[in-house]
């Protein structure tokens, strides 16, 4: 009695039939990216928000473990009580991993409403951002600062969210000025914009860009379409091998079964 077998798809296949290497990490995590682009928004939301959260959980715990060192050294410079009361690495680790998902999950979530990525995004995740690190971390409680008196936490979320917004909002203009240019990145070009990351071709990104090669046009790509975008002939093969390796990839996920 033959089993039928459906065809695996999404990142696990993906690492099924891919051999690990020096480069795995930055190539498993564009593939990511570009598969989660093509799920519902809530899948990308989730994804990007443990991304962040886990990313902030190891930069606290980092930070917690200097400051107790720093506190407890033999004459370490500065208020030891003040240096102890930003928290344990414990504390500090969830502090940070609330305060980078969230930012991730917000900015994420309004680039796909959205469709384009830029600073209003950027101002409203950071404001969640601070909002919730705040909360989360009692800055507003009474005496969680040292000398602090009576405050109100729900004022005390507010100002560091508007804090935090500034501050995002300032270095995401001084990177766009040193970018030379707006940073607002095209929906319509995620997943071609990820296999060129990975095959070392993003100087072609503005040839596809220019002859409308999005990511729906994908399936369709030939070696003509490529030449008259004139991607070369070495290139042109190795980006029409990938996209037959890995076309289940690209393809948007159907939907959920309904019970």
């Amino acid at each position: 009695m033959s089993v039928l077998q459906l065809p695996e798809t999404g990142p696990l296949a993906f690492l099924k039939g891919h051999k690990l290497g020096l480069g795995t990490p930055a190539f498993i995590k564009a593939h990511f990216d570009a598969w989660t682009a093509t799920q519902a928004i809530w899948v990308d939301v989730v994804s990007a928000t443990s991304f962040g959260g886990v990313q902030g959980s190891l930069l606290g715990a980092l930070m917690g473990s200097m400051s107790q060192m720093t506190a407890s050294a033999p004459g370490a410079a500065g208020n030891p009580a003040q240096l102890m009361s930003l928290g344990t690495p414990f504390q500090q680790a969830r502090n940070f991993a609330v305060m980078t998902g969230v930012n991730a999950g917000i900015s994420t979530l309004m680039r796909r409403v959205r469709g384009v990525e830029d600073v209003q995004n950027a101002l409203v995740s950071a404001f969640g951002s601070g909002v919730c690190f705040s909360l989360v971390s009692g800055m507003g409680k009474p005496g969680a600062q040292p000398g602090s008196g009576t405050a109100n936490p729900l004022m005390a979320a507010f100002s560091a969210g508007v804090v935090f917004a500034l501050f995002q909002g300032a270095f995401y203009k001084l990177g766009e000025r040193f970018a030379g240019g707006s940073r607002a990145v095209d929906d319509d070009y995620v997943k071609v914009k990820a296999m060129l990351d990975t095959l070392g071709m993003s100087k072609y990104e503005r040839n596809f860009k220019k002859g409308l090669l999005e990511d729906r046009t994908i399936g369709l790509w030939d070696s003509s379409s490529l030449a008259e975008v004139r991607v070369p002939p070495g290139p042109r093969l190795l980006i029409l091998d990938h996209v037959d390796q890995y076309r289940h990839l690209l393809k948007p996920a159907g939907p959920l079964p309904r019970g």
